[in-house]
């Protein structure tokens, strides 16, 4: 499926159209001069588009309405029931990354689902791949499963441009040892950027739209306990890795944005290397 960027874009740019304007104004000024019923057509619009099947569409929109919701200190009171039910309505959203699920894909998992306000497991059943899964709202889990792709897919392309060197540099390790001690690196330094970047958002969240978030909490936690009552927890295997391409992978990581853009083009077809 080939995504439609000039869709997305038009998409999102039309819900900015009918903003009120005093002169020339800028998007964030539009935001600022709507009004309650304006800001609510406006986010109930948005959980449209966050269940279109275009996934970069979909994404897009989603992360759009936790944004407005968020900066106009709106409660939950302050939607329509149905948009209610939309907001906080718990789904799964999963990916594969192939056969072997390694310890860097693992931590990606787990910075991601912070990331996004979801939990995250791994469904292991014999003789098919394991399947990583986000559970969140519809628009947290569709945001989670995307932004894990395109960081997969990063990581990656990043590793891949490293290795000759590192295998200069680090004579007695080998490729796989390197690549694995990198991208562990990578995802170590993206797990701290994810982490400072949800905090801010999420103490921002609390102060301006607690009901949101708390309906949003307790709607996860039943899900799990409904859904998973028997869950266990998986532990990383430990092992010697090389600190020199640890130390690189986590300085080059430094510099990978933590969510696609809007005109990046996205495929069904999710190369695994790793």
């Amino acid at each position: 499926m080939k995504l439609l960027d000039s869709v997305s874009r038009s998409a999102i740019s039309y819900l900015f159209r009918h903003a009120p304007v005093c002169g020339r104004v800028n998007r964030e000024d539009a935001l600022r001069l709507m009004t309650k019923e304006q800001v609510v057509s406006k986010v109930r619009k948005l959980f449209e588009l966050s269940n279109s099947s275009n996934e970069n569409e979909a994404a897009l929109a989603a992360a759009k309405a936790r944004e407005i919701l968020s900066r106009y200190n709106m409660s939950m009171a302050d939607l329509p029931t149905d948009d209610m039910k939309t907001a906080v309505s718990v789904t799964e959203a999963s990916v594969s990354t192939g056969r072997a699920v390694r310890n860097w894909v693992k931590g990606l998992l787990i910075h991601v689902a912070y990331g996004f306000d979801c939990e995250h497991i791994i469904r292991r059943r014999h003789g098919t791949n394991p399947i990583l899964t986000f559970i969140g709202t519809t628009a947290d889990a569709e945001i989670a499963v995307y932004t894990f792709r395109f960081l997969f897919r990063e990581l990656n392309s990043l590793v891949d441009r490293s290795l000759p060197k590192l295998k200069l540099e680090n004579r007695f390790w080998s490729t796989p040892s390197l690549r694995y001690a990198y991208l562990d690196g990578a995802v170590k330094r993206i797990g701290e950027r994810f982490r400072r970047q949800a905090d801010k958002i999420r103490t921002a969240e609390h102060h301006g739209c607690k009901e949101l978030v708390l309906a949003k909490e307790q709607m996860v936690r039943s899900y799990m306990a409904e859904t998973f009552p028997n869950i266990r927890t998986e532990r990383a295997k430990r092992r010697v890795i090389s600190a020199g391409a640890f130390e690189q992978g986590y300085r080059d990581a430094a510099s990978i944005a933590l969510a696609p853009g809007i005109a990046r083009k996205d495929t069904d077809h999710f190369a695994v290397t790793a």
